[in-house]
C-alpha cells in the first residue's frame, strides 16, 4: 500500500468520527491524571526506607546493587515519559495527535514501570531478590553485546585508527563483566536462589509486562498484547500499520496495489497510556509501602538441606 498524490507525506486530517472522538476524550483525561501520579512519585522516592523495613532489608541481601535503587531509576524513566507523553498529547487545548511519535514513549513509560513493578509485587523477599538478578543479568547482558559491536567494528575498520586500543579494551570489558557477574552470583548464593548467569534463557520485557500487569488484577495477556501491538507501530512496519492503525484507501490502482491514507487509531493510544499509567501507579504504591512496612530477615535465609537416609541411599530433602 502507498499514499500518492495529495495524500504522500505527512498531513493533518480532522477527527470526527464519534468513537474516535470518545477515545481522544478519554486518552486526555487518562493524561490529565499524570501530574498527580508523577507528584506522588516524588513523594514517595524522597522516603528512605525505614530500618528494618521490607525494602531496607532488600537493599542489605541485594548487596551492591540495591533494590530500591534500581526500582527508584525504573520509576524516574516511567515520570519522565509519562510527563512526556502529557507533552505530545496535552490533556487540555488544542489537540494534534501524532501519527506514531507518542508509541514509542508510551512503550518505553510501560516497560519501565512495569519492570519496576515486576520487581516489588511479589510478597516473598527472596522472589523480588530473584528477578532483581535476572533484570541486572539481563541488563549486563545488552550492554557486553553493545561493547562487543564496538569491538568488532574497530577491529574490521583500521583506517579508524584506534586498533592499538582493542587488546586494552577486551581485557577491560572482561574484568568489568566478571565484576558484575561475580557479584550476581554471590547474592544469587547468599539468598539462594537461582543464578540467572547460568541460564541460556534471559527475562525480556514480554514476560516482565505480562507478570507485572497480572500483579495489578488485570489478565496478564493483556498487558503483553499492548506491549507487542506498540512495539510494532515504534518501529517503522509496514504489517503492523495495516493490522493496528486506521487505513482509509483512496485508489485501488488494479495490480493487487492499494494507495491508502494512515492514521493514528485513538483507542489503541488510549490503552497504552492507561497500561503504562496502571503500571506506574500500581508500582509506586507497593514501594512507598514496602519502604515502611516492616519486613522478616528470617525470610531471606535459603532454604535448609537435610539429608535423608533411605537405606545407605543418601538424599535430601528441602525445608
Amino acid at each position: 500500500m502507498t499514499a500518492e498524490g495529495d495524500y504522500a507525506g505527512i498531513r493533518l486530517v480532522a477527527i470526527d468520527d464519534p468513537t474516535e472522538l470518545a477515545a481522544v476524550e478519554a486518552l486526555r483525561a487518562r493524561l490529565g491524571k499524570v501530574p498527580a501520579a508523577v507528584e506522588r512519585w516524588n513523594r514517595v522516592a524522597k522516603v528512605r526506607p525505614k530500618p528494618g523495613s521490607q525494602i531496607a532489608l532488600d537493599d542489605i541481601a541485594s548487596g551492591w546493587r540495591q533494590v530500591s535503587h534500581s526500582v527508584s531509576h525504573q520509576l524516574n524513566h516511567a515520570a519522565d515519559t509519562l510527563h512526556a507523553l502529557t507533552v505530545l498529547i496535552p490533556p487540555e487545548g488544542p489537540l494534534r495527535l501524532p501519527s506514531v511519535a507518542h508509541y514509542p514513549v508510551a512503550r518505553s513509560a510501560l516497560e519501565a514501570a512495569s519492570l519496576a513493578l515486576w520487581i516489588v509485587a511479589p510478597d516473598d523477599p527472596r522472589e523480588r531478590i530473584e528477578r532483581h538478578l535476572r533484570n541486572a543479568w539481563r541488563e549486563l547482558c545488552a550492554d557486553a553485546e553493545m561493547r562487543a559491536v564496538m569491538i568488532k567494528g574497530i577491529e574490521d575498520d583500521p583506517t579508524l585508527g584506534l586498533t592499538s586500543m582493542l587488546d586494552r579494551s577486551r581485557k577491560q570489558i572482561k574484568v568489568w563483566k566478571r565484576k558484575h557477574v561475580v557479584q550476581i552470583r554471590t547474592t544469587a548464593k547468599r539468598v539462594g536462589v537461582d543464578d540467572p548467569t547460568l541460564s541460556d534463557r534471559r527475562v525480556g520485557f514480554a514476560e516482565i509486562v505480562r507478570e507485572s500487569t497480572a500483579a495489578t488484577g488485570m489478565r496478564g495477556m493483556f498487558g503483553e498484547i499492548v506491549w507487542r501491538e506498540i512495539s510494532g507501530l515504534s518501529h517503522p512496519s509496514v504489517l503492523r500499520s495495516i493490522t493496528s492503525m486506521d487505513r482509509e484507501e483512496i485508489v485501488d490502482h488494479g495490480d493487487g496495489t492499494l494507495g491508502a491514507m494512515f492514521t493514528s487509531n485513538a483507542g489503541k493510544a488510549k490503552y497504552s497510556v492507561e497500561a503504562a499509567h496502571l503500571a506506574f501507579r500500581e508500582a509506586v504504591e507497593i514501594f512507598g509501602d514496602r519502604k515502611i512496612r516492616r519486613g522478616d530477615p528470617a525470610s531471606y535465609v535459603p532454604p535448609k538441606v537435610h539429608p535423608v537416609d533411605h537405606g545407605g541411599t543418601q538424599t535430601k530433602m528441602t525445608a
